[in-house]
Order: C-alpha cells, then sequence, then structure tokens
C-alpha cells in the first residue's frame, strides 16, 4: 500500500526576514503524506491547486505559495531562520490563476511547530487529507487496547497508555507526529495510569496505588508525594484539562467508576502541584476551560446544580466551586467544549434510570438565576465516554462510545455538531472505545482518534 504521496520540492530564503535582502536561497522538500488512504488526490472532486501558509506563535497566517495542480516544485519564499511556525498545506477545486477563486478547500494538513531554519536540506513531512473525512496516518502500531489513556508531549508525541485491556495496559506506546512513526522500543512506566498529565516532558502519572513523576526524555521516575487534603484516590481515573498558560486539571469527578469526588488536582506551568475542591461530589461529570473564566464542570449528580465554576482564571484565584442556577444533571460520561468565552456545549452521556441518552445542551455561564439548557440537535447514538472540541462559536466534534457489555464491545462514534445539524463522520476501520486528543497538525476542531482498533484516524477539517 503507498503511504506517501510524491514528494514537492521547495526553495526559500532562511537567511534573511524579507525576500529583498536574499543573496541565495535553501532548498528542502515538503512531503506530502496521505498514510494509508490511496485516494486522497485522485478521489472526486479532484484538487486542482495547492496553498502554502506560514502561522506563526501568535496563530497569524501568512500566505507564502501558490501552485496549480500536478506540481513537483513550489517556491515558499522566504522566512525568518529565528522564527518559529507551523507550515499549513490546503488543497481546492479550481486552479491557481491570478485573480481567480480557488473554489472549494478539500485537502487539508499542516505540521508541527518547526524552526524554519531548520528547514535547509531537510524533508518536513505534512500529513494531508480530504477535509470534514476521517484518515488514517501511516506506520499504525499494532496496539489496539480500549478505552487508552492518552496525552501529548510538547504538541509532538502521542503518549498512549493503560486502558482497558490488562495484558497491554501497563506497556506504553508513544507515536511521533514529526516522522509518523511509533517510538521504538515502547515503554514501560513505573505504574500503569488511570489519569495523567504533562507539564513539558515531565508525565505525571496517577493511579489508585500513587502518584510518579516521569521523564520521557531521560526515562528517569520519581515517587510524588501530593500536597496535603485530597489523596490520589481521589482523583484516580479523573480526565485532564488543560488551560492556555500551560496549567493541567485532573479532574476527579470525571471518571465514571468509583466514588464521587470533590478533588482536582492542579499542576501550574513550573510543575506546582494544588489542590482545588468542587462544591459538590459528582461521577462521570465533564469538564472544560473557559478563558476568562476558568475550570467548568457539570453533570455527575442528581442533587447537585447542573454545573458549577472554579474560577482560577479569574484575580481572585478562587479554589472552591461556584455553583450556577442549572437543574441536576444526573448525566454521567458526557463531554465539554467551550465555544466561547461564555458558552459551553456538553455531549453524550447517558442518563443513570434507563441508559438513554443525555443528548446535546448548552450551557449559558452568562446566566444567574433560574437557567436553562438549549438543546442542540441530538447524536445518532447514545455515547459515553464522550469528548467534545470546539470549532467555533456554532460547532463542535463530539466522539464517545456506546455503551459497553458482555454482547456488546462498545462502537466509536464521531459526530461534527451544530445546534441544528448532527452529522456522523465514518471512521476508516471499526473502533471500540477509542480515545481522542485535539490534532496537534490540525486546524481548531481536527481531533486524533486512537485506541480499539489497530489505527490512528484523523479528522481533518
Amino acid at each position: 500500500m503507498r503511504d506517501f504521496a510524491p514528494q514537492i520540492a521547495f526553495a526559500y530564503c532562511a537567511a534573511c526576514v524579507t525576500p529583498l535582502a536574499c543573496s541565495s536561497t535553501e532548498s528542502g522538500t515538503l512531503q506530502l503524506v496521505t498514510g494509508q488512504e490511496t485516494d486522497t488526490f485522485s478521489q472526486s472532486p479532484l484538487p486542482a491547486s495547492l496553498v502554502v501558509d506560514s502561522i506563526d506563535s501568535s496563530g497569524n497566517a501568512t500566505q507564502v505559495a501558490t501552485a496549480s495542480l500536478p506540481a513537483n516544485a513550489v517556491d515558499l519564499g522566504s522566512f525568518d531562520p529565528t522564527a518559529a511556525g507551523i507550515i499549513q498545506v490546503s488543497g481546492y477545486t479550481a486552479p491557481a490563476d491570478a485573480g481567480a477563486t480557488l473554489g472549494n478547500r478539500i485537502l487539508a494538513g499542516q505540521s508541527i511547530v518547526v524552526l524554519f531554519g531548520d528547514l535547509s536540506g531537510a524533508t518536513l513531512p505534512v500529513f494531508i487529507q480530504r477535509t470534514d473525512e476521517m484518515a488514517r496516518l501511516p506506520n499504525p502500531p499494532s496496539d489496539a487496547r480500549p478505552s487508552p489513556v492518552t496525552g501529548v508531549i510538547e504538541g509532538r508525541y502521542v503518549v498512549v497508555t493503560g486502558g482497558a485491556d490488562t495484558a497491554l495496559a501497563p506497556t506504553t506506546m508513544v507515536y511521533d507526529l514529526g516522522s509518523f512513526t511509533p517510538v521504538s522500543p515502547a515503554l514501560t512506566l513505573p505504574i500503569t495510569p488511570t489519569s495523567m498529565a504533562f507539564v513539558g516532558f515531565v508525565g505525571w502519572l496517577i493511579n489508585d496505588a500513587g502518584a510518579y513523576q516521569y521523564d520521557f526524555s531521560s526515562g528517569t521516575s520519581t515517587s510524588v508525594t501530593l500536597p496535603s487534603g485530597p489523596s490520589y484516590l481521589d482523583i484516580s481515573g479523573g480526565g485532564t484539562v488543560s488551560a492556555p498558560d500551560g496549567s493541567q486539571y485532573i479532574v476527579g469527578a470525571t471518571r465514571t467508576t468509583g466514588a464521587p469526588t470533590q478533588a482536582v488536582l492542579a499542576l501550574d506551568s513550573n510543575d506546582n502541584p494544588s489542590w482545588l475542591t468542587l462544591a459538590n461530589p459528582r461521577l462521570g461529570a465533564a469538564a472544560t476551560w473557559v478563558p476568562s473564566v476558568g475550570l467548568v464542570v457539570t453533570g455527575g449528580s442528581a442533587t447537585a446544580p447542573g454545573a458549577e465554576v472554579i474560577a482560577v482564571a479569574s484575580t481572585t484565584g478562587a479554589s472552591t466551586g461556584s455553583p450556577y442556577a442549572y437543574a441536576p444533571d444526573p448525566s454521567v460520561g458526557a463531554g465539554a467544549a467551550a465555544l466561547d468565552g461564555t458558552h459551553v456545549l456538553v455531549a453524550g452521556g447517558t442518563l443513570d434510570d434507563d441508559g438513554t441518552s443525555a443528548g446535546v445542551r448548552l450551557i449559558d455561564l452568562s446566566c444567574t438565576s433560574e437557567c436553562a439548557t438549549q438543546a442542540w440537535a441530538p447524536l445518532g447514538a447514545a455515547i459515553t465516554g464522550t469528548q467534545a472540541f470546539a470549532i467555533d462559536p456554532s460547532s463542535a466534534v463530539v466522539v464517545g462510545s456506546e455503551p459497553s457489555s458482555s454482547t456488546t464491545p462498545g462502537l466509536t462514534h464521531v459526530y461534527q455538531l451544530t445546534s441544528s445539524a448532527s452529522t456522523e463522520v465514518p471512521t476508516k476501520v471499526v473502533h471500540t472505545q477509542a480515545a481522542a486528543i485535539a490534532s496537534p497538525i490540525g486546524v481548531v476542531g481536527s481531533v486524533l482518534l486512537f485506541g480499539g482498533a489497530p489505527a490512528i484516524e484523523s479528522l481533518g477539517l
């Protein structure tokens, strides 16, 4: 099976900031990686042009090249060799003629963050795929563990560990998004984590037996004594929420087994731990970070208010939760995503009394009394272990699996949502109890899917 599209050579100036100052050019290769999909460039509609953008550390995009297809060379212009950024490639249905519209964007891909000065003489792989479709990355591991614990190191290395398969759980797979290969050999961590967070290359590993720090750059580990207050037992199994400043929050209330809990372990950007406390114990809750608001937690209790916030993003630096005036939400296994600074989408989860879907609902954080959620379009299946990813203030991606049993393996579904429509995006292979992460090689809302099948799938937007 063919793994790579034809290489496209590029020329660029790496010795200056402005094109006029350049006296020479350097060259390298932009390698468009299509993974296990053989029809990325051949399915209808056919791409007729490529556009290449550079994206700086502030997220500002600058178009650096266009080319009509077929092409085997693209001049990318000039870069500041001291700057870091992302190379983004898009494919359109119309040729790149001067002054003409490019038509519809049907191909998408982008690199990891690179130092532009390092591109001289190098090959930069960029995974490119059809938009609004799933696509399989190259060189997948044979590891098909269900319900894996996942995390990302420095926007490049995806760590997959733990999970429901007791034979595979102690081993750890690391997949490099810079080379699109698993790191060999697989790692054995000091404990099999049920929760995990990263500060730089240091992983915080939590399970029912304790807490460890593991340095993935050196392979060394240290047992951790947590601050006084709750214990690792109160957060084991909880998911991790990340904030833009690099802080991490392991929210015990998001776990779906064990006792309800109020404990949240906060790790600041300097790796310092502290405890936060929800106003109410919850089990199977959803949690997300809302800019200028803080950590928002919803669901997971038939008696507590439907949502609460720990306002660690505010000037008061709160360490305890404050409830919102929403009716109790008893759903278990929902996912949450901040659509903007005042609206949180809560999707999926099941109701304890009959296992039916809790649906999709919107929480308005500006509401102060007698608040009610706004219903969005329903999902096509009842799902739990749900994860939600905002695309923009009016749309999102939702990933979750049907409840599993001895006869039902827990089929994983991927949906694109708006308030009025829910569209399932078929996976290329069947996954069961898979986990998703926000894609480091895609635009906002793109996800990578791991687990429940020997494949890594990407949803490109």
